[in-house]
């Protein structure tokens, strides 16, 4: 052992051994009031306007006590953490770039790193306990964490229920905009007009979503999101976006050229610390490790690794100050009990901590059920609910909903608990997670999760191909790629009244072609071509071409590409181009007929274009590490033929999604067979889902989709797909099939 790491010791155990004689002196007081901790953004942790006092959580009578609500004495936590060589840690992994679950479903992060290096200092081991933000006060009041380490920010009611440690992280957001545009912004609010841009994965995009979009603010189309800040401020340099968010020393640095200005300071403050018990004795060896840390240059370290802050960037960490907060916070929620909740057992469907999510067939409904145990003084009734809070992918709600406690359960006793669930339609794998929330709104407890595999499904068999024709002469360059990669179609009809091609599902009036063409077309899955020929007399050939996708893991994904209007529209009419991609991606191109419109666009991102008369093809091209993905979108444009006295038309800004098709193919089955159900919605969509008979079968579906399911039961099946705006306006469209034995 080197000398420096020995002198280290000798003086944690001399500082340890001090705070023991002090604490030992302290005369014990009343408990804190329970403690909440609120403040960070939070999903659906909003206060009733009024509380039903038959739902209100009651105190636990004085004989309820167990070891689950009886903590060590905080005077002897330190002591009790070297006993047991472990350090249980409360996190919150929906708040990424902090804590988050990673593609291995392990957990993630700034907050989970620096829990690790403080785990190592101290000389222990590192439990982790995935909570409900705002339930964390509450655990480490009744002993069942030993400190929370999640984004929390230190504020003047939280420091009347809990202690803190030195702070670990510093920030202070800021708007960057052109220095000539006359934007100011002084509050979130200040942002509703314009074109903002943030980083994916940095507190910033959390703030803007929830805060801003989430809370109506702000239009979900004028949040762009950029995988880095260089070329989120070239294109505020050259007018595509209007303001870009982030911590103020690099946006400082981006304005010293005169062009762009610092318009707003003090946006989304973070001030970072670990909270503990009031009166632990934790506070002064964590303390010393989080000096450690910081001097030896291990918490810039995971700035830059997490947060993409290089060591310039970094504010210097002050002393611990109380950070600013609304007045009603201070006093928000308290009651005479604590709510706490410990995960037991998984009763039915155990995933391993998701080494091994067991089978479910694509959209089969389920159910999984938990044991928990009331860990907090509280007893539990109908007004706690146990309520889905996201997962690893938006399907993985599962058409979950929230679940009342049956009865009473009293502090100490265990409940079991199950909700009903259908798997999605996709392949893949899906862990959803799920919180208790009190009547008083706030989540509390251990996260619960349940993790299956949806296996994939055989693709239907298509009809028999038409004998071959000396007229009709239809053909791809190739018929099995790999997703992102695209295939280009050619046809050739000679006596033909009309030629339609389209993708199965598509409508294929609305896809007219001429007699001779050819065509690219990029699938995100497996599905078929057809070239539809009308002959003279009415008689109509229908050829299809299959293409084998072969899925690409690594490569970026292109969750949705519209543009509406779509098909066909008049010339001098503008259309908005929209999409939304994810995964590993460094670089992403927007074109019109391989004309670039934006180069280095975002993640998400919309663009207006009026283009000319002809036939003209939209495309983004992403590209990342592990490959190229890419989506074409085409479209007609005619030239106008105003009649005297009218106005030439001109782009309806409507809200309302559009549903361009739903299809089934085929339409009739016998029971164990297939079907594909395929859809297209575009225009102002936010959210798009498919049902089966009034159940949710696939939530946050692609804008233009194909799914294979396999039905096992005789009878007939509606299938709905629904779209809804950012403001929760809907249209919808069914379609039926029919399972024969």
């Amino acid at each position: 052992m080197g000398t420096i790491a020995v002198r280290h010791r000798i003086l944690r155990l001399l500082a340890t051994l001090v705070v023991l004689a002090l604490v030992s002196c302290r005369q014990g007081g009343d408990q804190p009031p329970a403690a909440t901790v609120d403040g960070r953004p939070t999903t659906g942790a909003t206060a009733p306007t009024a509380i039903d006092p038959t739902l209100a959580p009651t105190a636990a009578p004085p004989d309820a006590t167990t070891d689950a609500t009886a903590p060590a004495g905080t005077t002897g936590a330190w002591a009790a953490v070297q006993e047991r060589g472990r350090l249980i840690v409360g996190v919150s992994a929906d708040y990424p770039p902090f804590a988050f679950y990673n593609d291995a479903f392990e957990l993630d992060g700034y907050d989970i790193a620096l829990a690790r290096l403080l785990g190592e200092r101290l000389g222990v081991e590192v439990e982790f306990k995935d909570m409900a933000f705002d339930g964390l006060g509450g655990a480490l009041q009744v002993g069942q964490i030993d400190a929370a380490i999640a984004a929390i920010s230190i504020t003047n009611g939280r420091r009347e229920q809990m202690d803190f440690s030195d702070l670990y992280f510093v920030s202070d957001g800021a708007a960057l905009a052109r220095a000539d545009s006359g934007i100011a912004i002084a509050g979130i609010e200040d942002l509703a007009p314009y074109r903002v841009a943030a980083q994916a994965g940095t507190v910033y995009q959390s703030w803007l979503e929830e805060s801003a979009v989430g809370a109506g603010i702000m239009p979900a189309d004028n949040l762009l999101i950029y995988t880095d800040n260089a070329q989120a401020i070239e294109d505020l340099r050259a007018g595509f976006i209007d303001v870009v968010i982030a911590d103020s020393l690099p946006l400082e640095v981006a304005a010293q050229d005169g062009t762009l200005a610092v318009v707003g300071r003090g946006l989304n403050r973070q001030r970072f610390a670990v909270a503990i018990a009031r009166g632990s004795n934790l506070l002064s060896p964590i303390n010393e490790a989080l000096f450690e840390l910081q001097t030896e240059g291990e918490l810039a370290r995971l700035a830059e690794r997490y947060l993409n802050l290089d060591v310039t960037e970094l504010q210097p960490l002050p002393p611990a100050e109380a950070t600013p907060e609304p007045l009603e916070d201070t006093a928000r929620f308290t009651s005479d009990c604590i709510d706490a909740m410990t995960l037991v057992a998984h009763l039915s469907l155990d995933d391993d901590g998701m080494r091994s999510p067991p089978p479910v067939s694509p959209g089969t409904p389920f159910q999984k059920s938990w044991r928990v145990q009331n860990s907090g003084t509280c007893t539990w009734n109908s007004g706690y609910l146990l309520t889905p809070v996201g997962g690893n992918v938006p399907q993985a709600g599962m058409g979950g909903t929230a679940t009342a406690i049956q009865g009473l359960v009293l502090p100490g006793e265990t409940h079991d608990i199950t909700v009903d669930l259908v798997s999605p339609l996709l392949p893949g794998v899906y862990q959803g997670f799920w919180s208790m929330r009190a009547p008083n709104g706030l989540l509390f407890g251990d996260r619960l999760w349940v993790g299956i595999t949806v296996p994939a499904q055989p693709t239907p068999t298509p009809p028999p191909t038409a004998a071959p024709s000396a007229d009709i002469r239809f053909s791809a360059d190739r018929t099995a790629i790999r997703a992102g990669e695209c295939v280009r179609f050619s046809w050739d009809v000679t006596n033909a009244e009309s030629v339609h091609f389209n993708a199965q599902g598509q409508p294929w009036e609305q896809h007219r072609v001429a007699p001779s063409g050819e065509q690219a077309e990029c699938p995100p899955v497996t599905m078929f071509y057809d070239l539809r020929v009308v002959m003279p007399g009415g008689t109509v050939d229908v050829r299809s071409i299959r293409i084998d996708v072969t899925a690409a893991p690594d490569t970026p994904f292109i969750s949705s590409f519209t543009v509406t209007p779509n098909q066909q529209i008049v010339a001098g009419r503008c259309v908005d181009v929209r999409w939304r991609v994810s995964g590993e991606v460094t670089n992403i191109r927007v074109t019109r007929n391989d004309t670039t419109l934006w180069n280095g666009a975002p993640l998400t991102g919309t663009s207006r274009d009026c283009p000319d008369v002809g036939e003209v093809t939209y495309a983004i091209e992403v590209i990342g590490p592990g490959g190229t993905s890419r989506s074409l979108e085409n479209l007609t444009v005619v030239a106008a033929t105003p009649v005297p006295g009218q106005p030439t038309p001109t782009a309806s800004p409507g809200q309302l999604p559009v549903i361009n098709s739903l299809t089934i193919f085929p339409d009739r089955i016998f029971v164990g067979n297939c079907l594909t159900v395929s859809w297209t919605v575009s225009g102002n969509v936010n959210r798009a889902q498919l049902w089966r008979n009034d159940v949710l079968v696939l939530d946050f579906a692609v804008f233009s989709g194909t799914v294979t399911d396999c039905l096992s039961v005789e009878g007939t099946y509606a299938y709905r797909i629904e779209a809804m705006n950012a403001q929760g306006q809907a249209v919808s469209q069914q379609a039926l099939a029919t399972v024969v034995r």
